[in-house]
């Protein structure tokens, strides 16, 4: 009988080993099917226009007015150019708000008029109406039935393929979600932790009921969606292999973030509402970094926590969402004031309190994206250097008179030196890595969770360790992804508020992949940020949900 036992455990141990074999090589073709898949439809839908009215010169020609925000003039960088000498560089600018057309005066010297009548600050336009540029003429019709019938169909086209294949690619996504599963099932044994498979049959099921809504009540690409859906099913791997007793923490958070995610969304969709909910965001981040301050608790050498007794979270990283809307601002007032006053002053009450809970890495991170949003909002290379020199005369008080940072600089590009001392992290963290090779350990296989901080500031060595370089490149790719995928969505904005608001969310995630991937590995000095929606995290994770809708209301 105890031959039989054996030889039956010695079969299942085969299996296993199969399995793990196989999923090794079988998961990074999943992922990197779902990222091609994701990829495509943006290269299609690049040269994709959506024409909201036109201006009829009084010769005959046509030009199409593509954006709900739309500077004219004569510089090549305007919206609508006018190539003509008595035309401004930057002569007018006609928005779309409240579905109302207006147009604002930029100071020109050959004026605006409209119906023969001077206009100055959001002077009202309707269809039909003659706007005058200087002495020349022009009316503002909407698009004629014909092309506004093509478009329709191109829409309902396109939709319809992208429902198709939005469709199959999530399917991928539960497929690897399935598979991964089993795989960290298999390597921790279900018997000593049936939190696992609970915890993924919850969240297929959540992000199932999400799909479903979210397709119901959008006509939108999907990809953004169904790459958080991606990236969130390996977070839960991670967090089910490095710290099982927190999975369901983190599968809270997960769902949590899809709520905030769909509301956010939704509530931003409409201009007007969208900038008047920017100042309730920034007035709620105020209260968490004075409650930061006051009442906030140190881990590892930063004060960024606050512990309520029922839940712990850092308010820093909530505040970053109230930082990227704090910078929007609509083209006209970009255009005519360039009033950065209350961005700025927003922007330093955030670094002071950083400098002062001692959190250099999330410091880096807002200062990244501050630079960003400026040159958006201004333009003005000149001042965007000033502004760096300065960062970087404070980053070198820092490292010269914080004793916590400059231990870490002090580590820095010599963590072999200080293998069990301060490079501790980092060197296990390569070593760990090296090990994985290009397909991994094998999900839950690996050795680097013993580590403290692996499945936060240390994840993406855990991820080469168990699941290949491969798969945590693709991991990167996907956040690089939605960088670009905000790039692309801004050529054709509906407003500047978006732009800035997606450039800005887009920002932060690829400076905290940056900071964490290079940190790990000694390129760069360990700074302890997360990697975006894969790091063990709820606030973290919410976050990452939350700036995710601010790069999707970009897109038409």
């Amino acid at each position: 009988m105890d031959a039989v036992i054996s030889l039956f455990d010695t079969g299942v141990d085969l299996v296993f080993s199969l399995y793990t074999f196989i999923i090794r090589w079988l998961m990074p073709l999943l992922a990197f099917a779902v990222l091609l898949r994701s990829i495509l439809p943006l290269w299609q839908d690049r040269k994709h226009k959506k024409t909201w009215a036109f201006l009829y010169l009084v010769n005959g020609d046509r030009i199409p007015v593509n954006n709900w925000e739309n500077l004219i003039g004569r510089s090549k960088l305007a919206d609508i150019v006018i190539n003509l000498p008595f035309i401004s560089r930057n002569h007018a600018v006609l928005t779309f708000h409240d579905r109302h057309w207006q147009i604002t005066d930029l100071g020109s010297k050959g004026g605006v008029l409209v119906n023969g009548e001077k206009a100055d600050k959001k002077t009202a336009v309707n269809f039909g109406d003659t706007i005058t540029l200087a002495g020349l003429d022009m009316t503002l019709l909407p698009p004629d039935d014909e092309r506004e019938a093509v478009e329709n169909n191109d829409e309902e086209n396109s939709y319809s393929f992208s429902h198709a294949t939005s469709s199959i690619t999530f399917l991928l996504v539960i497929v690897f979600q399935v598979l991964g599963a089993l795989q960290i099932c298999i390597s921790r044994g279900t018997g000593k932790n049936a939190a696992v498979p609970a915890a993924f049959l919850v969240f297929i099921l959540a992000e199932c009921i999400h799909y479903v809504l979210m397709r119901r009540r959008s006509k939108k690409s999907f990809v953004l969606e169904l790459l958080g859906y991606f990236l969130c099913g390996f977070s839960l791997l991670i967090v089910a292999s490095a710290a099982p007793g927190a999975l369901y923490k983190q599968l809270a958070a997960i769902i949590a973030g899809m709520v905030v995610y769909t509301i956010l969304e939704a509530v931003i969709a409409d201009l007007g509402r969208a900038q008047k909910i920017k100042y309730v965001f920034m007035a709620v981040a105020a209260v968490l970094m004075l409650l930061n301050l006051t009442i906030g608790e140190t881990y590892f050498g930063s004060k960024n926590w606050i512990n309520l007794g029922f839940i712990t979270f850092q308010p820093m990283e909530l505040v970053k969402v109230a930082f990227v809307l704090a910078g929007t601002a609509t083209l006209d007032r970009l255009l005519t004031t360039r009033n950065m006053t209350a961005f700025i002053a927003f922007a330093g009450a955030c670094f002071v309190t950083l400098a002062l809970i001692r959190d250099f890495g999330t410091a880096v991170v807002f200062f990244g994206a501050f630079v960003v949003i400026s040159f958006m909002y201004s333009g003005d290379i000149r001042t965007l250097f000033f502004v760096v020199s300065a960062a970087a005369f404070g980053g070198f008080a820092a490292v010269s008179f914080m004793p916590y940072i400059a231990a870490r600089f002090a580590a820095w590009g010599n963590v072999w030196q200080y293998a069990d001392t301060s490079g501790y992290q980092q060197t296990r963290t390569m070593i760990a890595a090296a090990s994985g090779g290009l397909l991994g350990v094998g999900g839950g296989k690996g050795n680097l969770y013993r580590v403290a901080a692996a499945d936060t500031d240390l994840v993406f060595g855990l991820l080469c360790e168990e699941w290949g370089l491969v798969l945590a490149l693709i991991v990167v790719a996907v956040i690089v992804f939605f960088t670009v995928h905000a790039v692309f969505s801004t050529k054709n904005c509906r407003s500047s508020f978006y732009a800035i608001a997606a450039c800005g969310s887009a920002a932060i995630f690829l400076l905290q992949t940056t900071l964490n991937v290079l940190g790990s590995v000694d390129i760069l000095p360990l700074t302890g940020v997360t990697v975006p929606f894969i790091s063990n995290g709820g606030t973290s994770m919410i976050t990452s949900w939350g700036l995710l809708a601010l790069i999707k209301s970009a897109e038409w």
